[in-house]
């Protein structure tokens, strides 16, 4: 008896691989290989015995070590690569230290209209 339906997609495991190091999604593979998003999660589960998240997960992993990698030697040229890395690994932060001197005792509403209008123009005002 033959058999019905379509035959079984035939998948480049090499090129899927490299894919989902891309960080590419389900939905950009799929129109890789010319089917549904459906049709490679059951390929994956066939042939892998896994759910495509999980392979995806465990592959995506060299495509983000690489980035990482590229990143780091970036930063050794590129100021911009090495300020992002300080901030997100060292936790460094620009900040800036305010000093104000006055006298902040005083409520708004203990301001007179006249007050307010100087401070506001620039002028001392009275306190």
């Amino acid at each position: 008896m033959a058999k019905m339906g379509r035959p079984k997609l035939n998948i480049d495991w090499k090129l899927l691989d490299g894919f989902c190091q891309m960080q590419c999604t389900l939905w950009e593979i799929a129109c890789y290989f010319n089917c549904s998003e459906d049709t490679i999660e059951r390929r994956v589960k066939d042939e892998k015995g896994v759910t495509f998240a999980e392979y995806f997960g465990k592959r995506r992993i060299a495509g983000l070590m690489s980035l990482r990698r590229n990143l780091f030697k970036m930063s050794e040229k590129n100021v911009i690569a090495a300020i992002f890395l300080s901030k997100n690994y060292l936790g460094m932060v620009d900040k800036q230290e305010m000093k104000h001197s006055g006298n902040i005792s005083r409520n708004l509403e203990d301001y007179s209209t006249e007050e307010l209008l100087t401070i506001i123009e620039g002028g001392k005002g009275t306190s």
